[in-house]
């Protein structure tokens, strides 16, 4: 399985390797950035292409957020490049990290990477599936994608109104007053990194917690008074380093359209995927001779129109209302030109009460929905 993420996004790749109870790997480019999840039965267990033990994603997460020290992580990159160690077996030998803590920090990286690719709407995916592509995989975790899918919609969602509060590493910040008990172990222990006036970037490269969560954590401590700005800069979008996330004009929009409760909206649009997904994974199997050209232009066709009601249902998500015309998905971004024509000629039409729709063949055929 492999194609341009212009068609099929991260997103719709997990949850159909959630339905499919996939095993194997899942490798995005784009450009020269290249990202590798792995996953055993549906699960998400690596995110360390130990075939390109050169770079490996985990050795500049821990130098960028505060775990090793930069010359720790040029000593050991160099290390790694001249030997067959592996990065974890000399975190934990020579106890640079707990067991705890490397699990913890594997879990972390796992979601920042799915955080830092959600938004992709170029490159190119390629799945390869089998139990050999996981062989000899070290240091596992076990996240449930639907999970990952769920914080990945919510920090997506809430990353750019971070930014308007706290637009960029240069905001200086200090301690108003210490937290509460129930503020939570891990933000207390960021917080306690701030020593005297400093910048928010410079709490990023040390408090040993992925990007996002720093500048949540700070928000919700302004908001509760134990943090103070001392300088906020002009709300100018800090430059992206090229692992770092980068939000498309797209997404401002549509946070600003949100109409449903975020939780629910995160739920029904995710929710809708995986049960559509879930009906192409059932046709899949069914299409007896897969190189007749006539049944695959039919799956393509019938695939095609379920993305188009599964991207109807997501649009009404994050609008609280159905589209009015399927052109409306394309200006979105929710779905491409190529996708509707794959689809085939369709008859697509809201109710009067706004709460159902209907998506059917051109031609008269039964109603999709």
């Amino acid at each position: 399985m492999q194609g341009s993420l212009s068609e099929f996004r991260l997103a719709e790749i997990l949850q159909l390797v959630a339905v499919q109870q996939k095993t194997g790997l899942l490798r995005l480019t784009q450009g020269n950035k290249l990202v590798t999840f792995y996953f055993d039965q549906g699960l998400m267990v690596a995110t360390r292409d130990r075939r390109h033990a050169a770079y490996d994603p985990l050795l500049e997460f821990l130098a960028r957020v505060g775990w090793l020290h930069q010359d720790t992580a040029a000593f050991l990159k160099t290390r790694l490049e001249s030997s067959r160690e592996d990065l974890g077996d000399i975190l934990l030998g020579e106890r640079y990290l707990t067991e705890d803590d490397l699990h913890a920090i594997l879990a972390d990286l796992a979601q920042e990477l799915v955080h830092n690719t959600f938004t992709w709407r170029e490159g190119t995916y390629q799945f390869i599936s089998g139990d050999e592509a996981i062989e000899g995989l070290r240091f596992r975790i076990k996240q449930k994608i639907d999970s990952i899918l769920m914080e990945g919609a919510r920090r997506a969602d809430e990353w750019p109104r971070l930014l308007e509060r706290l637009p960029g590493p240069d905001v200086v910040i200090d301690l108003a007053s210490a937290p509460a008990a129930d503020f939570g172990p891990r933000p207390q222990a960021l917080l306690a990194g701030i020593q005297g006036a400093m910048r928010l970037g410079d709490l990023v490269r040390t408090g040993r917690v992925p990007e996002y969560e720093v500048y949540e954590i700070v928000v919700q401590a302004v908001d509760a008074g134990i943090v103070r700005i001392l300088e906020m800069p002009a709300p100018v979008r800090p430059a992206h380093s090229e692992d770092a996330p980068v939000f498309t004009p797209r997404q401002t929009a549509t946070v600003s359209m949100w109409s449903l409760p975020r939780p629910v909206a995160w739920v029904v649009a995710i929710g809708v995927s995986v049960v559509s997904l879930g009906a192409t994974a059932f046709l899949l199997p069914r299409v007896t001779d897969p190189h007749h050209a006539a049944a695959a232009e039919q799956l393509a066709m019938e695939s095609a129109r379920e993305s188009i009601r599964r991207e109807i249902e997501i649009y009404r998500a994050l609008h609280g209302r159905y589209p009015a015309t399927l052109t409306a998905l394309t200006v979105d971004d929710l779905a491409s030109s190529e996708l509707l024509r794959r689809a085939g000629p369709l008859h697509y039409a809201v109710a009067q009460t706004g709460r159902s729709f209907e998506l059917s063949d051109a031609a008269g055929a039964t109603p999709a929905h």
